[in-house]
């Protein structure tokens, strides 16, 4: 999960660089995408794409999608948001949930194979996945709640909640 926090840290830590103009490169990077006048989606694209490395491994190709979906998460609820403009606690959630979503995805990578072996109908199998992301936000959404806007380790949040749902979903 080392990996994964990083990643959602990166991606926390460039959405607040470029609210705060705080690294010049940055600065110049979404001066650029402004520019562009890009549509929310392909904003979205650019900011993994600048934030996360496109190696070709699973691991990335996961946290993009993680990260795509959590931006997908926050236009639904803020449709009017400004990437380049996030509160202290959007970039918390954007980091949390970027977790959270890519917790998700590995989950359902380990239980692949189990769903194919039990012969699940693949009505069974959604119905798990649905159980299993919706009890990932809220663990999630409960840690992010108790810190608020500050700081947050999130490898212990990566972890913890990688345990946690295991824990639960795991048998």
């Amino acid at each position: 999960m080392r990996a994964t926090a990083q990643g959602a840290g990166a991606l926390g830590q460039f959405l607040a660089q470029a609210r705060d103009g705080s690294d010049q490169a940055v600065v110049n990077w979404v001066q650029r995408i402004r520019a562009a006048r890009l549509e929310p989606d392909d904003l979205v694209l650019e900011v993994i794409k600048a934030v996360i490395p496109d190696s070709g491994s699973i691991d990335e190709d996961s946290l993009r999608n993680a990260a795509a979906e959590t931006f997908s998460m926050l236009f639904e609820t803020s449709p009017d948001v400004d990437l380049f403009n996030l509160t202290d606690q959007q970039i918390a959630d954007v980091i949390g949930f970027t977790i959270g979503n890519d917790i998700c995805n590995r989950v359902d990578l380990l239980l692949g194979q189990t769903y194919e072996k039990l012969k699940y109908t693949p009505q069974d199998v959604q119905l798990v996945r649905n159980e299993i992301r919706e009890y990932v936000h809220g663990l999630v959404r409960l840690e992010l709640d108790k810190l608020g806007p500050r700081p947050m380790d999130a490898h212990g949040l990566a972890n913890d909640v990688l345990a946690a749902t295991l824990e639960v979903f795991g048998e």
